[in-house]
Order: structure tokens, then sequence, then C-alpha cells
């Protein structure tokens, strides 16, 4: 029987969650979910780098299990940062999505048919997170030459801070719980949404503490992966907390959980010396191979 899963859709800072390259650091939010999870559910990454919501909304029958399959019990949506950009702004295809259809796109994903077959999954809704224009200028004329000359911004703090507003706006319309990461490290970073300035524009002063969370302005270090990761587990005690991982049974039990399995009798023929289990736990175990060695 397969675990359910937990699928993590989104853009490239969802594909990278596993990385461990020097960017993110130590510290991998995909890696520290599904050892969290390990033999409970299998957190499946389903990060599209580049991607807009218009190309999610496509794309997401091919990313979603299908029911008969298995069944996913979490959907975590993540998806903005490339919505978000400005709009004729040079370096590559232009990916922006204006922001009321960026929003109805959303809506979208979380009500199609292929996540709502999935009877009770649990749906959480990641806004847009924030960004550091001056790394981001950096990086981006570090990546494209021909900007290298020009001090044109792709994405902008304050855009950036529409996005994060409408994808709150939309949980709260839908009852979709939301993991607000944009709000969650611009206060760490000792600001707010409500700040005249918005934090990580060119006007404001340097954070040091934001721009530890964003390697290139945009994409996130292993710190900013910390935050994630802690905002989620705080989410999911607050709003799911039997689905917390202390709280869930393993599918299979301890390899040393006495009460569960049995050594095969020395006299035993007739099951073929196979490993015999007794206890209550999730998965069911049948025919499991004649060991060589018993300790």
């Amino acid at each position: 029987m397969p675990l359910d899963q937990f699928v993590l859709f989104g853009d490239s800072i969802t594909q990278q969650s596993f990385s461990q390259s020097p960017a993110t650091g130590s510290f991998a939010f995909g890696a520290a979910l599904a050892d969290a999870y390990a033999r409970k559910l299998d957190v499946v990454n389903r990060g599209l780098s580049g991607y807009c919501t218009v190309q999610a909304y496509r794309a997401l029958p091919l990313c979603i299990p299908e029911p008969e399959a298995v069944r996913m019990r979490f959907l975590l949506v993540f998806f903005g940062a490339n919505d978000a950009r400005i709009a004729g702004s040079p370096g590559g295809p232009d990916q922006t999505v204006p922001l009321a259809e960026y929003k109805s796109n959303l809506r979208h994903i979380i009500e199609h048919p292929a996540v709502q077959v999935h009877e009770g999954v649990k749906i959480i809704l990641v806004t847009t997170p924030p960004i550091d224009e001056r790394k981001a200028l950096r990086a981006d004329q570090e990546k494209y030459p021909t900007l290298a000359m020009q001090r044109v911004l792709r994405r902008t703090a304050a855009n950036t801070a529409l996005y994060a507003q409408a994808a709150r706006d939309l949980g709260e319309e839908l009852g979709v719980p939301v993991l607000d990461i944009w709000s969650a490290m611009v206060a760490r970073a000792g600001h707010s949404r409500h700040d005249p300035i918005t934090p990580g524009s060119m006007e404001a002063p340097v954070n040091d503490t934001l721009q530890s969370y964003l390697h290139d302005g945009l994409h996130f270090t292993g710190e900013g992966y910390k935050v994630l990761y802690g905002e989620l587990m705080a989410l999911i005690e607050r709003t799911w907390p039997e689905e917390m991982p202390a709280r869930l049974r393993m599918k299979l039990p301890a390899w040393d959980n006495g009460k569960t399995w049995v050594k095969p009798k020395a006299d035993d023929v007739s099951g073929e010396g196979t490993l015999r289990a007794s206890g209550v736990f999730e998965a069911v175990v049948h025919d499991v191979q004649k060991l060589d060695r018993w300790e």
C-alpha cells in the first residue's frame, strides 16, 4: 500500500527546496519535510522553475497523483514570484500575469477537479515571498550581460507585496489556510506590510536579516527555507494538529519493536521460515522474505 502524498506544487523556490547547493546552505526545506514525515507521508517535489500560474494551471493534471493510485493528503501551492515580474522587463520571455488574473488562476488551481477529487485534501496556499531589490538587480545583471549597464528592476518589492496580499485575500475568501511567508520574513527583519516604504526596496535601508533569507534577492537561502519550514509546521499544528509528524503512525513498525515482530519458531517448516508480525499498525505485513539471520 503506497503512502499518502504531501505534494509541493510551486515554481523554482519549490523546485530548489531539496537542493544542497552552496546557495541554499546546509538546510533544505523539502528534505527536512520528507525526513519529518518519513514512513508516514511521501513528500513529492513538483516545483516547476520559471512557471507562472498560467503555466501551472495547464501543467497541474500532470503533477497531481491519480486518486486510484495514491491519496494526496496535503497540497502546498506556492506561485507568484514569476507572475509578479514587471511587464515588459528585459531578460527572457515575459512571465508577468496581471494581479487579478493571478488571483483567479490560484482559485482555479485550488478548485481544479484533479485536486478536489482527493477527498479531504488539505490545501495550503503560500504567499509570494518578499524580494530584495539590491540583490535581485545584481543577480539579474550577472545572469543577463545585456543588463550589466542598466539599472532595470525585473521585480520590485512593492509590486511583489501586492501579489502576496492577493494570495491572503483569496485564502480568506475560500477558507484555505495561508502560509504568509512574506509577512513571516519581513517581521523577522523588523518590519511589516504597513510600513510606508516596502521592505526590500531600494528606498528602504539595507536590511541584513531580509537579505540573509534571499541569496539572489528572490530565491531562498538555507535560512530562508528554515523560516518556511517553521511557518509550515506552525500552520499544521494550528490547523490540523492530528497531522503533525509526531502524531502520525508509521506505515511500517520499527525494526526493534518487540511487541510487533515475532521470531519464527525453529520447528516451523510450514511457513517456510517467514517472518510474522503482530500488533496494531497501519500497514499489513504479508510474505516477508525469509531472513538469513535473525538477531
